[in-house]
């Protein structure tokens, strides 16, 4: 049995969303770390007590450890999410990523380079998050936060309605959809929603799974969420 350890904000409530991700042979174990309110101020602490967090997954000897907030890994730029994986790491020894790492990560292994986000963020996180990924290299053509102000209303609101957001949003130019936030429920309609527009679709807590599994030496493919649990990570 492999563990995955994930750093979890504190008022979030969507970890099945990533449980239920998961093949059989992994268990997700979960530390609450600081954030009470999605906002900009409560995102930029995020990571301020990251050590001490990640020492408690530590203790039951988890094989990775994931910082699992889209927001709160890249709220302060580029970097920001490598330089949370490495406090992780050497303050515990264990290897670590982050949900904006793995996203990343996810894009390239898929091949997107220009595509279309959406989120449940207000438009000051959404700007920082665009410009986030085009200092990584890619091309947010069309973005659409929907400004929901708490993690429960993000949580509850229905996984078809993002499907439909992002119907919406169709760009014949994207090479794939970003579906960002840990704290929706997602998965489940993102292998329908990749045939209705014939390209990927990558969610948050969808793209931490598949770089958590990959990262410890799960090459097999998970069927059910889309493509890029099918995908290879690039070197």
């Amino acid at each position: 049995m492999k563990r995955i350890g994930a750093l979890f904000p504190s008022s979030g409530v969507s970890e099945y969303e990533i449980q239920k991700v998961l093949p059989e042979g992994f268990s997700l174990h979960v530390t609450r770390i600081p954030m009470n309110m999605p906002t900009y101020e409560a995102e930029l602490h995020m990571a301020d007590t990251v050590e001490q967090s990640a020492a408690l997954l530590a203790d039951a000897k988890v094989d990775i450890i994931a910082f699992a907030c889209t927001a709160g890994s890249f709220v302060k730029g580029k970097g920001h999410d490598r330089e949370i994986m490495d406090r992780i790491t050497m303050a515990t020894g264990v290897p670590s990523t982050t949900t904006t790492t793995a996203v990343v990560a996810g894009l390239r292994a898929l091949g997107i380079k220009k595509l279309v986000m959406v989120s449940p963020y207000k438009q000051e996180m959404n700007e920082l998050e665009k410009s986030f990924l085009e200092v990584e290299g890619f091309e947010v053509l069309r973005h659409k936060g929907l400004e929901l102000p708490d993690c429960l209303q993000q949580y509850e609101m229905d996984p078809s309605d993002w499907g439909e957001l992002i119907e919406e949003m169709k760009d014949p130019r994207a090479d794939g959809y970003f579906i960002s936030c840990g704290g929706i429920r997602v998965v489940d309609v993102i292998g329908q929603k990749e045939r209705d527009l014939g390209k990927p679709v990558i969610s948050s807590n969808q793209a931490l799974v598949w770089h958590c599994l990959r990262k410890v030496g799960m090459e097999e493919d998970v069927a059910g969420f889309g493509s890029l649990l099918r995908t290879t990570l690039r070197a």
